[in-house]
């Protein structure tokens, strides 16, 4: 797979697990973090690529934890998801 293929795989993992995080807060801050995060490494080539691309599947191992732990305790829905 090519560093490319593999980054934008990356970042739709990212963005589908944020999706899935139980708190408002929590999704939103997740969801900013995997744009700005993938915004500043955009001109990485090489060595430094390849570096936070694992950094990304470290996170993203990291996010998926953290939304089984938001769902084995859910939090009350936040007045702003009810806002259409």
């Amino acid at each position: 797979m090519s560093a490319t293929s593999a980054s934008l795989s990356l970042f739709r993992s990212l963005l589908r697990e944020s999706r899935k995080v139980d708190n408002y807060n929590f999704r939103h801050y997740a969801i900013r973090r995997v744009k700005i995060g993938f915004q500043t490494n955009r001109d990485l080539t090489g060595n430094e690529a390849s570096l936070a691309l694992r950094e990304g599947e470290e996170q993203l191992g990291i996010l998926r934890r953290q939304v089984v732990l938001g769902q084995l305790y859910p939090t009350a829905p936040s007045v702003m998801e009810n806002v259409a």
